[in-house]
């Protein structure tokens, strides 16, 4: 049995993991937003990514100081952990290095699988330099900086007593929730002009005209399943396709154009003379298109009521060197719009007003540098179906459901505030707000849970309501002001952050009913 003068300090024990633990989930934010990857991605120089790859930023001072300061957590925790255990100086050193080494190099392979992230060799040095660093910062001030951060810790666990936990808890998630509803609000199509016309082929202006084929133009009040979106796109036909349609023009044989569900007036031409026209549809030369003239006021008004829409447009381009080509726009002609959907060269570009967007020039989804090379093609038809289920952008393509999702979260509403807004990031503000949110909730909870140590079945009660109470009602708020369907992503989401934050805040403790159910 050790003798007492062998055990390390009481602070040691009490922090060593819940700093490692922190550590690791600041590098993997700080390095891995906004966590969507690609791995369809290959390498330039078609070697094998575990090479890395040259840095194509140019290494500054300033990148160099953060790179080392970001893994200086991580060694000081690995040191305390390591010393912990009884390990020597020496070799807590050494594995302080290699970990760091080895952790830096993971980051930097999984970087290169994220499009808006540069991947090289350059940021293992100062990352392993940081980590060093942080267990000569534990080796030298360890216990002076651990004993007053658990002399602080201690009075406030004695002051938080079980009802004023549950109260804190009860009154955070609540602030919370109250301010998800106003985010989530302003995916909602509630300032959409109900006084605009369509247009097919332009947005009002020879500048932006299509050109050429449009075949047909659909518009729904809701949207559509995967399962019909992907038959429609494919070109086959869906069960329930019909329920809920606006809007139905196929562009073949002579004109007028009429819509077939006969609630929107017939499209007028907007030329110096009539454009051909074949069996396959609208062969647009870029000084054509197609007008309602009169506002499509009522389509306007049901897809504000109905906070949802689906639009698919068959066509085929002329080519793809040219930019800024409208397929559906409706918008003004001098340019306040409430739904375009255009070609950026061979890419696709969605845009939906709401107050989410108003704000900013554009929210554009260019696929091609996201999921798909060249959606557009020269002469090739494609099939696009563009669905919004008042939260959530989907898009179908051939038959084709395109991997990525915009989730219009209320962690985008609170982004838009104080950072630069980039639609490559929301799949980020979505686990951001959700972890500002979940994991001090979890906390929280792991506090009341260990209240009860003695109660087994009271704490693991209280342990379960609170994993899964705040996480379910929080996804019923968020289906209920955007309409959208049920995520079960967003729940397991929210539910791991609970669970995250709970097991944190005991990761250090051997007591209480948390340590035994987990």
């Amino acid at each position: 049995m050790k003798n007492q003068t062998s055990q390390p300090p009481q602070e040691w024990s009490r922090w060593s993991n819940r700093i490692l633990i922190v550590s690791l989930i600041g590098i993997v934010y700080l390095t891995l937003f906004p966590f969507r990857f690609d791995f369809a991605i290959r390498h330039p120089l078609r070697t094998s990514p575990f090479l890395l790859g040259a840095p194509v930023k140019h290494e500054v001072h300033f990148d160099f100081v953060l790179n080392v300061l970001l893994f200086v957590p991580f060694g000081f925790g690995l040191a305390a952990q390591m010393r912990k255990r009884g390990a020597s100086q020496a070799r807590a050193l050494i594995l302080a290095f290699a970990a760091g080494a080895i952790a830096s190099y993971v980051v930097e392979f999984l970087q290169f699988y994220i499009p808006t992230r540069n991947s090289g060799w350059g940021d293992i040095a100062p990352n392993t330099l940081g980590s060093v660093a942080g267990f000569i910062l534990f080796d030298r001030c360890g216990e002076m900086l651990l004993k007053p951060a658990s002399g602080w810790e201690e009075r406030v666990e004695a002051w938080l007593s079980l009802r004023r936990t549950c109260v804190f808890l009860l009154v955070y998630v609540g602030f919370f929730f109250t301010i998800s509803i106003l985010l989530q609000r302003e995916t909602r199509l509630s300032n959409w002009d109900t006084t605009v016309p369509m247009f097919i082929g332009s947005d009002g202006t020879a500048r932006h005209a299509w050109k050429g084929q449009i075949a047909k133009v659909q518009i729904w009040n809701r949207a559509l399943s995967d399962e019909s979106a992907r038959k429609l796109t494919a070109g086959e036909d869906a069960p329930d396709s019909e329920t809920g349609v606006l809007a139905s023009y196929e562009f073949t044989g002579a004109p007028p154009y009429g819509d077939r569900t006969k609630s929107l007036p017939a499209l007028t031409w907007i030329s110096s003379s009539q454009p051909p026209h074949d069996l396959r549809g609208l062969d647009l030369d870029g000084s054509s298109w197609l007008s309602s003239i009169v506002p499509v006021r009522d389509l306007t008004q049901e897809l504000k009521r109905t906070n949802q829409f689906s639009v698919r447009a068959v066509c085929a381009p002329v080519d793809v060197a040219d930019f800024d080509q409208r397929i559906v726009s409706i918008s003004r002609a001098s340019g306040f719009a409430n739904l375009t959907l255009r070609r950026d060269g061979p890419n696709l570009s969605v845009w939906v007003r709401n107050p989410l967007a108003v704000y900013r020039t554009d929210v554009a989804w260019y696929v091609r540098e996201i999921y798909v090379r060249d959606i557009f093609v020269a002469g090739q038809v494609r099939d696009i179906l563009v669905s919004y289920d008042g939260s959530d952008v989907s898009l179908y393509v051939d038959g084709k459901k395109e991997p990525r999702v915009f989730y219009l979260s209320p962690g985008a509403a609170l982004a838009r505030r104080f950072v630069r807004f980039r639609t490559s990031d929301w799949d980020g503000y979505v686990v951001t707000y959700d972890a500002l949110i979940f994991i001090p909730a979890g906390f929280l909870l792991g506090v009341i849970a260990r209240k009860e140590p003695s109660q087994k079945l009271t704490g693991l009660f209280l342990l379960l309501v609170g994993l899964l109470l705040p996480s379910v009602l929080y996804e019923v708020i968020l289906v209920w002001v955007s309409g959208r369907a049920v995520s079960s992503w967003q729940v397991s989401l929210c539910l791991f952050l609970t669970l995250l934050g709970a097991w944190l805040i005991n990761a250090d403790r051997s007591d209480g009913i948390l340590f035994h159910v987990l």
